[in-house]
């Protein structure tokens, strides 16, 4: 049987938090913080393996926005999604949230097959996105895969039937090979 994913639940308000626990736990392995400084303690400790986060805007101590500008210059951190949940549901908080590279939001009060299925969609978007990157980059060189590159060449020639093209390219199939016995 596989592990649980993690998701990092931010909420400062305990009935909120255990809502989204319950909600959430048979599904996912869920952690919790009580505010945005508490949550961001966490993420530098244990961010490995973490899924999602779902986040309040409003708290004491580090709110929402805080906390999503902290993440977003954090490289590693970044790539885990977050999706804003709070108590207003009006069209400005939600743009606010997503202006700050929320995910998505989740209004309250909590409807959970509706938390369940975007949490999810979120989860497999973006572990999709990891293996589309991991597909188009060699590991060893950090290039372009042989594949992705015959691709984009392909929509490029694709785009100009006409126009010339000068291209030069190596095929280092056996480097590593090679750069281990030398």
């Amino acid at each position: 049987m596989a592990a649980k994913k993690k998701i990092l639940i931010v909420e400062d308000n305990l009935i909120n938090r255990e809502v989204l626990g319950s909600i959430l736990s048979p599904v996912y392995e869920v952690l919790e913080a009580e505010n945005g400084e508490e949550g961001l303690a966490f993420l530098k400790e244990q961010k490995a393996g973490l899924s999602l986060i779902l986040l309040d805007i409003v708290m004491p101590v580090m709110d929402g926005y805080a906390f999503l500008s902290r993440v977003k210059a954090d490289a590693e951190l970044a790539l885990i999604p977050v999706v804003v949940t709070t108590q207003g549901s009006s069209e400005a908080d939600e743009v606010a949230a997503l202006s700050y590279s929320a995910a998505d939001f989740v209004s309250k009060p909590y409807r959970p097959e509706i938390i369940l299925h975007r949490v999810a969609n979120i989860i497999n978007l973006r572990e999709t996105a990891a293996m589309v990157n991991e597909l188009q980059y060699d590991r060893l060189t950090g290039l372009f895969s042989k594949e992705y590159f015959y691709r984009c060449v392909r929509d490029q020639l694709d785009a100009a039937p006409g126009k010339m093209y000068d291209i030069i390219c190596s095929n280092i199939e056996n480097f590593y090979w090679q750069a281990v016995f030398f």
